[in-house]
């Protein structure tokens, strides 16, 4: 269980201590309070004094808010070492970051709020719309988003060492490995289709097979990997899908609905 060390209008001397104790301990730190900000390193910027919300995160990140917009107004990525001190014009946080050569300094002349928190946990993947899984039953359903004329043999079809996504047959008889991504498909991506295309070569010599990767965008140095491999990409939009597969299943369940409605009549 997560915890929490709170102060509330602390004075900058008794919020030092809270501050430099949980950088030093990696913990969450969260600070409210009326602040300065300058950055320099591969540029330089200078904020003045203002309301703000700064975040330090137990990895080293660094980020400080101001009172709207989603944004950061300023933020580091990662640091090598953050310091707090109480100095003569206030308490100074300083993030600095090794490479590049980057350094975020808050000065804090008013603290409303300190909070230091230990303990907290997330290992949940994030999954933006649709998993991988999700995006290739859909496919396996509708090949059509792919290709016209698709006629699906198979999905997780074990090839090697792997599985490929979908193994289908063309309109001209040609067998198809398919592989489905999430994100932008790299080399990687590629070499795996490719992988699997070859061995299914040797696995039905004299058979033509075609390999379509498939992605919502693929890299420039990973279409030209695709295009001399003779391999092929095809676009999704992932949006899209999402809004078809959450159409789809709204229509089951209005129609599980119905069914269950019309046998609680016919009981009557």
């Amino acid at each position: 269980m997560p915890q929490l060390s709170l102060m509330l209008n602390p004075s900058l001397r008794e919020a030092a201590g809270l501050i430099a104790d949980a950088v030093a301990k990696h913990r969450l730190l969260i600070v409210l309070g009326r602040c300065s900000v300058r950055y320099t390193g591969r540029g330089a910027s200078r904020l003045g004094p203002g309301d703000r919300l700064v975040i330090v995160k137990p990895d080293g990140a660094v980020l400080v808010h101001r009172p709207r917009g989603y944004s950061p107004v300023n933020w580091q990525p990662e640091s090598s070492s953050i310091t707090a001190e109480e100095t003569g014009e206030g308490l100074l946080l300083r993030s600095v970051r090794g490479r590049p050569r980057e350094i975020l300094e808050v000065l804090f002349t008013r603290l409303d709020l300190v909070l230091a928190v230990d303990g907290l946990e997330d290992t949940a993947e994030f999954i933006e719309y649709l998993d991988e899984s999700e995006i290739r039953d859909y496919l396996a359903e509708h090949p059509e988003e792919i290709e016209e004329g698709l006629h699906v043999i198979r999905k997780e079809r074990p090839i090697g060492d792997g599985y490929a996504d979908i193994v289908a047959r063309d309109k001209e008889g040609n067998y198809v490995v398919i592989e489905v991504k999430r994100v932008t498909a790299g080399k990687d991506a590629v070499l795996q289709l490719h992988r699997y295309v070859e061995t299914l070569r040797r696995e039905n010599p004299g058979a033509r097979v075609r390999g379509i990767l498939v992605a919502p965008a693929i890299a420039k140095d990973a279409r030209s990997l695709l295009n001399s491999l003779g391999l092929e990409y095809r676009q999704i939009d992932i949006q899209r899908l999402y809004r078809k597969i959450a159409a789809a299943q709204a229509r089951t369940v209005t129609q599980t609905r119905s069914i269950l409605d019309f046998f609680k009549k016919t009981k009557h």
